[in-house]
C-alpha cells in the first residue's frame, strides 16, 4: 500500500515534467518569432536565444517549485 507522500511526490514530478515540457516549447515558439531566421547565422543566432530563455525559464521555475517543497 502507498502512503501518501508518495502519491505527492508523484504528482511534483508529474508536474515538473509538464512545466519542462512547457518551458522548452513555449522559449522556442518565442526565440522563433523574435529571431525569425532566415539563414545559417539566423539558425545559430534562434539556437542561442533559445538555450538563454529556457535558461531563465528553468531558473525561475526551479525557484518556485521550491517555494512548495
Amino acid at each position: 500500500m502507498m502512503s501518501n507522500s508518495d502519491n505527492e511526490g508523484r504528482a511534483i514530478g508529474a508536474l515538473l515534467l509538464i512545466v519542462t515540457i512547457a518551458i522548452a516549447i513555449g522559449s522556442g515558439i518565442l526565440a522563433w518569432n523574435w529571431i525569425d531566421p532566415h539563414s545559417f547565422w539566423g539558425g545559430i543566432k534562434f539556437l542561442i536565444v533559445w538555450g538563454v530563455l529556457s535558461s531563465i525559464g528553468f531558473f525561475i521555475a526551479m525557484g518556485l517549485m521550491s517555494l512548495f517543497k
